[in-house]
């Protein structure tokens, strides 16, 4: 389960861009199967979501440590914030405002 801090009034289809981005990923698109949004409770700023990734058997505990390691997995999405245009974009995500924790 992660957290992202929004800025208020952000009403976006972040379920699909999530899983935009991470389909999209040369080093983590193979691996992805879905990503999940879970509603806030409250008028809060947070939304919670999360990730997930199907990993061969053979391969499971070096692609945990490695590929999909909580730091690569956070350094997309993280890059992808860095790149968007605060300008243009509808809602725009603050970089550091990212926490992500991993559940196996």
């Amino acid at each position: 389960m992660s957290s992202v801090s929004l800025q208020e009034g952000a009403d976006i289809d972040l379920q699909q861009k999530l899983a935009d981005l991470y389909k999209s990923s040369p080093a983590l698109g193979r691996y992805f199967s879905e990503a999940k949004i879970y509603p806030s409770r409250n008028a809060s700023n947070v939304v919670n979501y999360q990730l997930r990734f199907v990993l061969p058997e053979d391969q499971r505990e070096e692609l945990r440590n490695f590929t999909l390691s909580n730091e690569m997995v956070q350094s997309v999405f993280r890059q992808f914030l860095y790149d968007q245009d605060q300008d243009s974009a509808s809602t725009y995500i603050i970089p550091v405002s990212l926490i992500m924790s991993s559940r196996h």
